[in-house]
């Protein structure tokens, strides 16, 4: 059996036919040395059964079951079962251009010393537009998550980091786990396309993920994970943070022409003059 170069993993709770989607999408690369190794994280709904059986009976696929633990403890089972040199994790409604494999893998044959390679990501669904990913970098990461899940990494990242962290059980499993890649020293490289696709769907994870108080505890628990190094970059951060409050401001302003929302820019203009 050839050895593949690429495993991509695919972690499903109750994602119904969207599974599909993500099945075809891994099945239409132009790149060859992939495998597409999904792990059922206790589904118990019929659509995702079928789906996750049909699934199954393509070439190149692999399906693991396991008792629900959550997307975290899902992928890390999908990458102990993974032969690849390089991961791509794949969420179950989420899909990619048919050259993801190729341009990520080749940046990643060319050099040794780059780590993750992201790319833009394409929005769809319940938003739209494009997500131009990065900068992979403390202290970025701290303020935000600068990258989306499906990047791919090196295999070796993900043993030395000791995995995804099962605790972030809602949502930043994977913020969680760049903000410790790039602590490391890893490196990372863009390629400015949109080859991935995020979708976001009514009544999925990221919209319990936006339930009161889910986003808060999140960052509460990034902040007591990672304190020294929010200690050690407050101010980065916290001009970060208020990069973004303003950006949306402007974006508010634009939209409705509100004029709370103008003078909150306009207080940030002139901030910025008298520093």
């Amino acid at each position: 059996m050839t050895t593949p170069v690429a495993s991509v993993v695919t972690p499903v709770y109750n994602a119904g036919p969207r599974l599909d989607e993500a099945v075809a999408c891994v099945a239409r690369q132009t790149f060859t040395g992939w495998e597409h190794v999904i792990v059922d994280d206790g589904s118990t709904d019929l659509p995702t059964r079928r789906a996750l059986d049909r699934a199954a009976a393509q070439p190149g696929v692999v399906v693991h079951r396991t008792e629900n633990r959550g997307p975290a403890a899902a992928r890390n089972v999908a990458i102990e079962h993974a032969r690849g040199a390089y991961v791509l994790p794949l969420d179950a409604d989420d899909t990619l251009a048919p050259t993801f494999l190729a341009r990520t893998c080749a940046a990643l044959d060319g050099s040794p010393e780059v780590g993750v390679v992201h790319t833009w990501v394409g929005l769809v669904g319940g938003h739209t537009g494009t997500w131009r990913t990065g900068p992979f970098a403390i202290p970025a990461l701290l303020a935000r998550c600068t990258l989306h899940v499906s990047a791919l990494y090196r295999r070796e990242l993900w043993v030395n980091a000791g995995g995804y962290d099962p605790a972030f059980q809602e949502r930043g499993e994977d913020w969680d786990f760049w903000i410790r890649l790039a602590a490391a020293g890893a490196i990372a490289r863009e390629v400015p396309e949109a080859l991935a696709f995020y979708r976001r769907t009514t009544g999925g994870r990221e919209d319990a993920a936006r339930a009161p108080g889910v986003s808060a505890a999140v960052m509460r628990r990034l902040a007591t994970k990672h304190r020294r190094l929010y200690e050690a970059h407050v101010p980065e951060v916290a001009a970060a943070l208020f990069e973004e409050v303003t950006q949306l401001a402007g974006g508010l302003e634009r939209i409705y022409g509100n004029p709370v929302v103008r003078a909150a820019v306009w207080a940030r203009r002139l901030a910025g003059r008298s520093a």
